[in-house]
């Protein structure tokens, strides 16, 4: 059975998510600013944590299956939408008549300045993780913290902090979870995640389609002449939060299901969906990194 809490937490990472880029498209708020730099510590190492709580479980299937499964529910998805994001940028710069960029087919293959690198780096996590047995992961778990540490602010060192904290999200499924006391377990369960954990279920779904969703929505908003922030902002948070969910209801179709997960011609492409979950800035407004 999957656990609430998990769930809940990853909802809980996603919105805080969705709330960064809400300030960044519709426009700035003190109070948002504040609760955005306190989250920017915890969103993405939380997000990559919980992923990493999963890994033993997923390993124990054998590298195959495992690497398969991984390239199925986290590189496809990253490919469809990186290409979805990558084509509407450049449909935009072409009827505004701006230039389209001079590194387009470096950023066909990957996009730093985007929001879908956090899928990119979950695959990337997965691949590397996959030979290494599980005393070698526990050593690597802080060495990498500490080796990030010592890197710049770069790609580089977001790349290398935020696999120690997979590798630290792996450490505890196998070290801590088994130990925790079943009195634990029972309260924790009892808490009601409640939207939060409908979220997580299906977090990789929110995570595609939020930002482009976001970013036409208040295009829209500032069409019809709205521009304060305090109004454009919900929209901005409410809209891609409602769309996940629309598209989350439309998985049940083939053509919705292959936006998240390869395509499967067989009749268990639909059923294998719901398990899948993520972890998790297109315009030059949104140009900047979770």
């Amino acid at each position: 059975m999957r656990q609430q809490w998990m769930d809940g937490m990853r909802g809980l990472a996603i919105v805080a998510v969705v709330l960064f880029h809400a300030e960044l498209v519709g426009g700035p708020l003190i109070w948002l600013s504040e609760v955005n730099q306190e989250l920017a510590h915890y969103r993405m190492p939380l997000l990559m944590g919980l992923s990493g709580l999963l890994l033993a479980r997923s390993l124990a299937k054998g590298p195959r299956r495992h690497l398969s499964g991984k390239a199925r529910a986290v590189l496809w998805p990253y490919v469809v939408w990186a290409s979805l994001d990558l084509t509407q940028v450049c449909l935009h710069l072409l009827a505004t008549g701006e230039p389209l960029p001079p590194d387009l087919s470096r950023l066909a293959l990957y996009n730093p300045s985007g929001y879908l690198w956090f899928l990119a780096f979950l695959f990337c996590y997965h691949v590397l993780a996959t030979p290494l047995p599980a005393w070698a992961r526990s050593i690597a778990a802080p060495t990498l913290l500490l080796l990030g540490a010592t890197i710049g602010s770069s790609d580089l060192h977001r790349f290398v902090t935020l696999a120690g904290w997979f590798l630290v999200g792996d450490l505890l499924g196998r070290v801590v979870g088994p130990r925790v006391p079943g009195v634990v377990t029972d309260l924790v369960g009892r808490f009601r995640w409640g939207f939060l954990a409908t979220i997580g279920r299906q977090s990789v779904v929110y995570y595609a389609c939020h930002l482009i969703v976001m970013v036409y929505a208040v295009r829209l908003v500032h069409r019809l002449g709205v521009t304060e922030p305090r109004l454009v902002v919900p929209v901005a948070v409410v809209v891609p939060l409602a769309v996940g969910a629309l598209l989350v209801r439309l998985r049940r179709h083939r053509w919705a299901d292959a936006l998240f997960v390869w395509p499967r011609v067989d009749s268990t492409a639909v059923t294998e969906r719901i398990g899948a979950s993520v972890p998790e800035e297109v315009p030059a407004l949104a140009q900047r990194q979770c």
